[in-house]
């Protein structure tokens, strides 16, 4: 039996070349194509498909935050992942919102279709270059090889001492007048570059390269 699958990206070139590829593979039957998060859900609801093919461009928060309303709406909805980013932060963010595939943009085709196949058998998948990716980060961890100050930019390195003091993403913004949403952006930014996602280990992150007293 063909896998039912709906593919949702922003990006109308992206989305057309990738149903063009779907179209040539027996064992894929694309249900539709959806371009806005509203269509997205509505399609879901209405086919039920096995597979949801999601491409993830610019505002990550915003793609996170369709995913999670997807689990809870549709629970058990299988979802495959796209997107140009493939560090270890970014696809443990992605897993975490409810995908069970991962296939990076700069991957082949063949891979993207190998996602879909894996995930609509109830199994998990990961791009090469998101797992090479996964690797070098636990190897990195177990030598003890730490990141370096100057990884972080200016502004970065001031939110993080803000972070480290127990600020809010709001107090921040009001304590460097700038919005909200652009702390949420440095904050990714920094748990990406130090490898860290919890507030206790990007404290001792701050410590460690005395960005913050103690």
């Amino acid at each position: 039996m063909a896998v039912r699958v709906l593919l949702s990206s922003k990006h109308k070139v992206v989305c057309e070349g990738i149903a063009a590829v779907l179209r040539t593979h027996h064992d894929m039957n694309l249900l539709g194509m959806a371009e806005t998060d509203d269509q997205t859900q509505s399609l879901c609801a209405e086919m039920a498909p096995d597979v949801v093919l999601l491409g993830l461009h610019d505002n990550g928060s915003q793609n996170l935050s369709l995913m999670q309303k997807m689990a809870t709406q549709q629970p058990g909805q299988r979802v495959v992942a796209f997107s140009g980013d493939s560090d270890r932060l970014s696809v443990i963010e992605i897993l975490d919102a409810g995908a069970m595939g991962y296939v990076s943009t700069t991957s082949s085709m063949d891979e993207l279709m190998s996602a879909i196949r894996a995930v609509a058998g109830g199994r998990t998948y990961l791009c090469q270059s998101a797992a090479s990716e996964m690797m070098a980060s636990v190897r990195k961890f177990r030598s003890g090889d730490q990141p370096v100050r100057g990884s972080l930019g200016g502004r970065e390195a001031q939110v993080l001492r803000l972070v480290a003091d127990g600020f809010s993403s709001k107090e921040i913004a009001r304590n460097l007048l700038i919005a909200p949403s652009t702390v949420e952006v440095h904050r990714r930014n920094i748990m990406r570059k130090v490898g860290l996602h919890k507030v206790a280990d990007l404290t001792r992150y701050a410590i460690r390269n005395q960005l913050v007293s103690v």
